[in-house]
């Protein structure tokens, strides 16, 4: 089945006069249940091209939900999920993969038995006939995270949790998605390398990739996004530009506890 082609959103300008970024990822009004529950209420948000968009919210909220539904692990009973301007509300996981979508879900999942470079080689597997695009990418990932590189022969299990995390992000971006999604990089990791890692999350849509950020740790997501959205029992409660939302009373008070 291939992804049908739909009209990708029409961007107004913004207060400079200059259109904004192409919308990579577009959710429009999406119900989603399981089984008999609903678990997400007329949903929609945006994911631009350059940003990271993080989404916010208590466990529980919805959040991992719909990393699921972009995914392709659940399918919307109503709405639509479009990418890049197709529409893949009935795309196979597989497809949305080889589409540009990467993923990268909690606790890691790096494969212990295998070697850092084998790790990340395994991330590039949708592209691996691309031999030198996938040595550019290779260079492109040591340069993000040097001591991937320095430890390139060690097997994945003995890494750090910090390692871990930047290993599976790495892996993610071997494939060079339009699209990286972060499901709670933060989990398990200490404060102070969680500061450094969402630097460097930064630092990777600064490069041009887009990222969308599903975090509990809405003060560290919210102070690297460019744009965010609360999500409250599976609807979104409150979006806006990031900056905003952290100096926003309810935001600070129910999340960042101030």
């Amino acid at each position: 089945m291939e992804l049908a082609t739909a009209q990708p959103p029409v961007a107004a300008a913004d207060s400079t006069g200059r259109p904004p970024a192409l919308v990579v990822l577009d959710v429009r009004a999406v119900d989603v249940y399981y089984g008999q529950a609903q678990v997400l209420f007329g949903l929609s948000l945006q994911v631009r091209r350059g940003q990271v968009v993080a989404v916010i919210g208590a466990n529980g909220a919805g959040k991992s939900t719909v990393l699921n539904l972009v995914m392709g692990r659940l399918r919307a009973a109503t709405g639509g999920v479009t990418l890049n301007g197709e529409t893949i509300a009935q795309a196979s996981t597989a497809q949305i993969v080889s589409g540009g979508v990467a993923c990268v879900p909690q606790r890691r999942r790096i494969f212990p038995t295998l070697t850092v470079l084998e790790n990340l080689e395994v991330g590039g597997y949708v592209r691996r006939k691309d031999k030198a695009g996938m040595a550019r990418t290779l260079d492109e990932v040591y340069a993000l995270f040097p001591v991937l590189k320095s430890k390139s022969p060690m097997l994945g299990g003995v890494l750090s949790g910090g390692e871990q995390q930047m290993l599976a992000i790495g892996r993610g971006l071997m494939s060079s998605p339009s699209l990286l999604l972060l499901d709670e990089p933060s989990m398990g990791i200490s404060p102070k390398l969680t500061t450094g890692l969402f630097t460097d999350i930064r630092r990777i849509a600064d490069t041009g990739r887009t990222v969308m950020l599903v975090e509990q740790n809405a003060y560290a997501a919210l102070g690297i996004a460019d744009h965010g959205y609360v999500l409250e029992n599976g609807r979104v409660a409150l979006e806006g530009p990031a900056r905003q939302l952290m100096h926003d009373d309810y935001v600070r008070q129910t999340y960042l506890g101030a």
